[in-house]
Formats: structure tokens, sequence, C-alpha cells
């Protein structure tokens, strides 16, 4: 089957990204979940990339779309893990999370972050619900699933 990782710091938001792309209520000890309807692929919930710990690199290695969560303007970190994923092949979108928690929505950060990055950016909130649809859309696209 093939897999959508999310990535990011702890705290970034990456299992509520996952409950509101899945509609689907994940606990910490739920690591993977299947999106039913159009889109049929895994998606795996990593630990934080601010962990020393090789289950976020094995799934570096496995992962085809590559969610790359950001919350702040501090992302030398995120950049370090984007240049991994590119190098195992990975696809990669960059999602600014908790996008309800900045004035602007996050689009400041998404700006820099896009310029530095060069990738598709995104703004998301799992709590509004703002930019799901969107990110659904792009991972679709990404996997080669919509035109």
């Amino acid at each position: 089957m093939r897999q959508v990782g999310i990535f990011g710091k702890r705290k970034s938001g990456k299992s509520a990204l996952m409950y509101a792309l899945t509609k689907h209520k994940v606990n910490a000890a739920f690591r993977a979940m299947e999106i039913s309807g159009v889109t049929r692929v895994m998606l795996v919930d990593t630990v934080g990339v601010d962990v020393e710990d090789s289950t976020a690199e094995k799934s570096a290695q496995s992962v085809e779309v590559a969610l790359m969560l950001i919350t702040d303007d501090s992302f030398e970190l995120e950049m370090a893990w984007i240049n991994k994923l590119r190098k195992a092949g990975s696809s990669i979108i960059v999602v600014i999370s908790q996008a309800d928690k900045f004035s602007d929505g996050g689009k400041a950060l998404a700006a820099a972050a896009k310029e530095v990055s060069g990738l598709k950016t995104l703004c998301v909130s799992s709590v509004t619900g703002a930019g799901v649809v969107e990110l659904d859309e792009e991972i679709e696209k990404q996997l080669g699933m919509r035109n």
C-alpha cells in the first residue's frame, strides 16, 4: 500500500492532522491509519523529528509523499529532514500546521518556508478544518491520483 508520512517536531499537530484527514480519533499508540474514499493510502504518523529515534528514519525511507509540518519560523531542523526525504525520493508537501494560531492564517510563515524549501506550502488548521480539503487534494495530486 502507498504510504504518506507526517513529519514535524513534537507538538506540531501531527496526530491532529491525521485525525482531520481521516475523520477518526487516533490514539498515541496507533501509528498508522488508512485513508478511505477517493484516496487509499497508509497514513503514517511519525515521532517528532526532534526526537532521536530510528522509526522516523525508517519511515523517511518508505513514504511516497511526506507532509512536513512547520509551526514556527525556526525550521532549520525541518529543512534538514526535507533534504533527507528528498534523497529518499519522497514527494514533499510543506504544511504550516496550526494555522489558526497565526493572525494571518500562517501566510507569512508559508511564504518564508516556500522561499527556503522551494516546495508547495499549504496552511492547515486541524481545529477549524481550514486547508484540510486542499491538503487532501494535493496528496492525491502528488500520488498521481488527480490531474
